[in-house]
C-alpha cells in the first residue's frame, strides 16, 4: 500500500501544472484582462471600438482556446504561454474566414500597491446658463496630493459610456475605487440618455475584479434593490468589498463633506471600506440615520456582500 501511495504521489507530482492566464495583459490589440477559474474556464475583456468578450478554456495541450465578441464582429482563437507564464502567442480569426493572423500579449505586471479612484459621474448642469461643474474635478484636486492615489473622473451620457468605461477599469492594474455619481432614485441612476437599473449595472461591473468599493454619490439608491441585487449578482467579489452611498436625498454640500472624509478615511488613513464606514457614521453626527444638530440625516448606509 505505502508503495502505491508513492507512486500516485510521484505521479501527481510529475503531472504538468495547469497554465493560469489570470492577469493584465499588453497585446496587439491593446489591454486585455483575462480571469481563469479552476476548471480552466476562462473568460476576459478588452476595448476595441466597444466593449469586446473573450470565453474560453484550457484544451489538454495547455492552450486557451477561445471565442471573441466585438461590437461589430466575432471570431475564435487560441493563446499559448509561454514557459516562464509571461507572454503568449496565439492566432484569431473572424467567423466565416480561413485567414489567421496573429496576436500576442505580454503581461503589464500585476500592479501591486496601486490605488485607483474612478468617479464616473453624470454632467449635472442642463444648459448653456448653468456653469459647468464636476465632483470629480473636486475630488481629484483633493486627492491629487495623496501619494500612490491616481484619480480619474469621466462622464457617462447613456448605458453604453457606462460599459465602456467599466470595461477600461477591469484592466486597470490594481485596486479600484468606484465612485458613480448622479442625480438618482430608489430605481436607478439617472443619465442624460435613458438610466441605469440594476440589470445594467450588474452588467456593466461584470468584468471589474479588481472593484474595493462601489459607492453610490446619489440620493436614495441605497433604499432599493439595487445594492443588494448588485451583491448578489456573483460570489467572487473580493475579500472586504463594499457597496456604500445613501437612504435619503443627501445635501450637495453635506454630501461633500462626508464623500472626503470617507475616501480620506480609506485612502490616506489605510482603513478598509468597511473601517471608513464605521469611522464615518461614527465620527460625524448626521451622517447615519439619524439627524445632527444642525443638518438632517444623510443616510449613509453600505453593504457587505
Amino acid at each position: 500500500m505505502t508503495g502505491l501511495l508513492l507512486a500516485i504521489q510521484a505521479i501527481l507530482a510529475a503531472a504538468p501544472s495547469m497554465a493560469d492566464f489570470t492577469g493584465n495583459w499588453e497585446t496587439t490589440y491593446g489591454p486585455l484582462v483575462l480571469n481563469q477559474d479552476e476548471n480552466g474556464v476562462v473568460d476576459g475583456y478588452y476595448t476595441l471600438g466597444g466593449l469586446c468578450t473573450v470565453r474560453g478554456r484550457i484544451d489538454p495541450s495547455g492552450r486557451l482556446v477561445f471565442e471573441y465578441t466585438e461590437p461589430e464582429a466575432s471570431g475564435e482563437g487560441w493563446f499559448a504561454l509561454s514557459g516562464d507564464g509571461n507572454s503568449f502567442s496565439g492566432e484569431w480569426r473572424a467567423r466565416g474566414s480561413s485567414t489567421w493572423s496573429a496576436w500576442e500579449g505580454y503581461r503589464s505586471g500585476s500592479g501591486a500597491g496601486g490605488r485607483w479612484l474612478v468617479i464616473l459621474e453624470t454632467e449635472w448642469q442642463e444648459g448653456l446658463g448653468e456653469p459647468e461643474y464636476s465632483f470629480g474635478d473636486m475630488l481629484e484636486a483633493w486627492f491629487s496630493r495623496v501619494q500612490g492615489v491616481q484619480v480619474r473622473q469621466r462622464f457617462i451620457h447613456d448605458a453604453r459610456d457606462f460599459d465602456l468605461f467599466c470595461g477600461e477599469i477591469a484592466m486597470l492594474p490594481g485596486t479600484v475605487y468606484l465612485l458613480i455619481s448622479s442625480h438618482a432614485s430608489e430605481e436607478g441612476i439617472s443619465l442624460a440618455d435613458g438610466s441605469l437599473g440594476s440589470q445594467e449595472i450588474i452588467e456593466g461591473l461584470r468584468p471589474c475584479r479588481n472593484l474595493a468599493l462601489v459607492h453610490f454619490s446619489t440620493c436614495l439608491v441605497m433604499a432599493g434593490s439595487i445594492p443588494h441585487r448588485l451583491a448578489a449578482s456573483r460570489s467572487d467579489w473580493p475579500d472586504g468589498f463594499v457597496i456604500s452611498g445613501y437612504t435619503k436625498s443627501v445635501d450637495w454640500g453635506m454630501s461633500g463633506v462626508l464623500e472626503i472624509a470617507y475616501l480620506d478615511f480609506i485612502l490616506e488613513d489605510g482603513m478598509s471600506p468597511a473601517e471608513a464606514c464605521s469611522a464615518l457614521v461614527g465620527s460625524v453626527d448626521f451622517a447615519g440615520q439619524n439627524d445632527g444638530r444642525f443638518v438632517e440625516a444623510a443616510g449613509f448606509d453600505w453593504l457587505e456582500p
